[in-house]
This record gives structure tokens, C-alpha cells and sequence, in this order.
């Protein structure tokens, strides 16, 4: 769904039209406060007007950035110096597009932005209270930033990647550390899991995502598809 932003009602029409008829579905504000409000509505994408009647496009788009759900953002405004684009984007917008516009152009960069967000969503991996970003090399339980090594890091992804998978000691070896391993190698990869799991895991002694598989190694249960 595109949240439209503008309190022009020709404009914000307009816009609803180009979107419809290229199948998107839609909601609109008008002012900035009433788009604060149908953030709620989890938008894939917000188009925002820079000049509103009470807080103005910059103002929304800070509070966009400050939620932890990425939602792109295309302004659609008037101001077009050099200045004020250069301000928008480091700001948070994603594309920056002026009035009047072209409705090809306003589509094809519509497109480009939801395809680069699919992409992104796409490097995230999620397990439960886990989300590991692949691309930032950044894991968090809840929201809050863990500190792996590089070496729980691999791990984790591999686990995460493989969910519910059972992985030996020399599998994991040969993965992650790139050879395989002799009987001291294989204590490092147990060490390292106790580690980790000190770190995923509310109580680390009754472990409920990283588990043993006695006799044969490792698996990641997610919430969503546990097995007995």
C-alpha cells in the first residue's frame, strides 16, 4: 500500500489514480499529522509532500526513519533548488522528485524503490525475538543489538538459513572455519555454540532455539516452525 501525502486535493486525486491503475492500492493524508496516524497502516511505501499545513514533509519523514520498520520514501514536492533535494535525501528520503511530474517517471521510480526494498528485506533473516541483517553484519534479540564475534555471526546465519537443520561438528567446521577439523577443533565449534548461546538465549542452561541434537550436533528451532 502507497501512503500519499499532500493537502492539495487535485494532486492527491491524481496520484490515487496513477497508483489504482497501476494496481496498487492506496491510502491519503492530507496534512502531517493525519499521516502520522495511518503509519499504523504499515505502508510499502510512502510518497510525501514537503509543504502541508501544520508539520511539513521533513518532520514526517524524521519520524518515518525513527520507526523501527523501514518504509521507503519518495518526496513529490515544489521546492526543486539544489539545496532543498540535497537536504531531503540526507534526510531519510530515498528519491526525491519534483512538481510537476511526469506520471511514467513518478511510476518507474515507485518500481525501483519497493524492488530495492524487496531486496533488502530479502537480507534478513528472522527466528523468533532474532533478526539478523546480512548485509549491516548486525544480529538483534528484540530489537536490541547483540555482540557477536564473526565467527557466531557465521554460525548463526548458517543456522538461520537452515532452520531446523541438524549440523555436525565437522559440518560446521568445514562451513563456517573453511576446513575440517580434528578433536580440538571440533571442543572450539562446541565452545564457540555455548557462546552464542549465552547470547540468544534467555536461560542459556534450557536452551529453546539453539538445541543439542545428542550424538550428532546443532539445530536452530524458530518459534514458527518448531517440531516437538
Amino acid at each position: 500500500m502507497i501512503l500519499i501525502v499532500d493537502d492539495e486535493p487535485s494532486i492527491t486525486s491524481a496520484l490515487n489514480f496513477h497508483f489504482v491503475q497501476a494496481g496498487y492500492e492506496t491510502a491519503v493524508a492530507h496534512s502531517g499529522h493525519e499521516a502520522i496516524e495511518k503509519l499504523s497502516l504499515n505502508p510499502s511505501l510512502a510518497v510525501l509532500d514537503i509543504m502541508l499545513p501544520d508539520i511539513d514533509g521533513y518532520q514526517i519523514c524524521q519520524h518515518i526513519r525513527q520507526q523501527p520498520h523501514y518504509t521507503p520514501i519518495l518526496m513529490l514536492t515544489a521546492k526543486d533548488t539544489l539545496e532543498e533535494k540535497v537536504f531531503g535525501l540526507d534526510l531519510g528520503a530515498d528519491a526525491y522528485l519534483t512538481k510537476p511530474y511526469n506520471p511514467q517517471e513518478l511510476l518507474a521510480q515507485v518500481r525501483a524503490l519497493l524492488r530495492l526494498f524487496k531486496q533488502k528485506e530479502r537480507a534478513k533473516m528472522i527466528c523468533g525475538p532474532i533478526e539478523l541483517l546480512i548485509e549491516d553484519g548486525l544480529a538483534t534479540r528484540n530489537g536490541e543489538e547483540l555482540p557477536l564475534t564473526t565467527i557466531e555471526f557465521e554460525i548463526l546465519a548458517l543456522l538461520m538459513r537452515h532452520q531446523g537443520q541438524v549440523f555436525g561438528r565437522e559440518t560446521l567446521l568445514r562451513n563456517v572455519w573453511g576446513y575440517a577439523g580434528t578433536d580440538v577443533n571440533t571442543r572450539t565449534v562446541d565452545t564457540h555454540i555455548q557462546r552464542l548461546r549465552v547470547k540468544l538465549e534467555e536461560n542459556a542452561k534450557e536452551p529453546k532455539l539453539l538445541l543439542t541434537v545428542r550424538g550428532f550436533g546443532y539445530r536452530l528451532v524458530c518459534p514458527d516452525n518448531a517440531q516437538g
